[in-house]
């Protein structure tokens, strides 16, 4: 928000009292004070506990205010379909925020699919090497709740099923399994999982994901089989290029991403979206098919 001459922190909702806030904002600890208190703001930011998406969202849209909504837009397709229903009602925009897809990697890959530069997508594998520690759930009462987490693909995923939905569009869950290897009850649900897919336009693929990697995240990895070239994005947060062998197609040198200039990135494609400028930003609609995605790895759950 400090980096777009367009915005300004005007007031912050915190229950936290031990969180390290700037001395010069006004400070809620209730939602409804914060929003009555500032009847002129352009845009509610929705930073809360997984489980909270809907309730915030739909709240701030029906006292007529823009919304970006942190990621997942919510826990269910059924609760998207009630924050969509208010966006209706209100007339007012809602942007998710999926900072990935403004990395340097990540807007180059997009280019070469839309311009079908790899032919026809074969295979496709997503794996990402995670560790979260018994600390990182033992420091708040949300982190690890089927309720107000969701689970590992809402919390920690999410980002790279929308990269492949961002990809290659809605995708068919053909399989998954799960598995508690590390978290033993810190958690309500798996810290560890593999499920298969295939796209609409017929790649086959798989995504491998785990919380319980030894010690420190590893990395997460794209990998693209295809006709006419083979492509593997890498690093901790597939924010760099590993490899490149594309039909016609020199290597490009991509500079590195950086979450908080990708995070200032949704921030700059809401403003445009609000003054009508231009359509980058992160949909409803597309939040909303990440969830049911999710959704859809679960059903595999017995």
């Amino acid at each position: 928000i400090s980096g777009n001459e367009d915005l300004s922190l005007v007031a912050i909702c915190e229950q936290n009292k031990d969180a390290d806030l700037p001395d010069h904002i006004p400070v809620y600890t209730n939602p409804d004070d914060m929003l009555s208190n500032h009847p002129d703001l352009d845009i509610v930011s929705i930073c809360t506990p997984n489980g909270w998406h809907e309730a915030m969202s739909i709240k701030a849209l029906n006292k007529g205010f823009n919304v970006i909504c942190e990621k997942p837009l919510a826990l269910s397709t059924l609760s998207c379909q009630r924050i969509k229903q208010a966006k209706a009602s209100s007339g007012k925009e809602l942007i998710c925020v999926m900072q990935n897809r403004y990395s340097p990697v990540s807007q180059w890959l997009k280019k070469i699919v839309s311009e079908n530069r790899l032919g026809k997508i074969f295979m496709v594998n997503v794996s990402c090497y995670w560790n979260r520690n018994p600390a990182y759930y033992k420091s708040s009462d949300w982190r690890g709740s089927s309720k107000l987490d969701g689970g590992t693909l809402f919390t920690q995923f999410s980002h790279y099923v929308d990269s492949l939905y961002w990809l290659f569009g809605n995708m068919e869950i053909t399989g998954a399994t799960f598995g508690n290897y590390n978290h033993g009850t810190s958690i309500d649900f798996e810290d560890s999982g593999i499920f298969s897919f295939k796209t609409e336009g017929g790649a086959i693929g798989s995504f491998n994901y785990t919380t319980a990697t030894y010690q420190q995240n590893f990395e997460s990895t794209f990998t693209i089989i295809s006709e006419k070239g083979t492509v593997k994005i890498a690093g901790q947060y597939m924010n760099t290029l590993r490899y490149s062998d594309i039909e016609g197609l020199d290597t490009p040198m991509l500079p590195e991403g950086n979450n908080i200039r990708h995070l200032g990135e949704v921030y700059r494609s809401a403003v445009s979206r609000i003054k009508r400028e231009n359509g980058d930003a992160t949909s409803l609609e597309d939040g909303t098919e990440v969830v049911r995605i999710i959704e859809d790895v679960y059903r595999f759950k017995k």
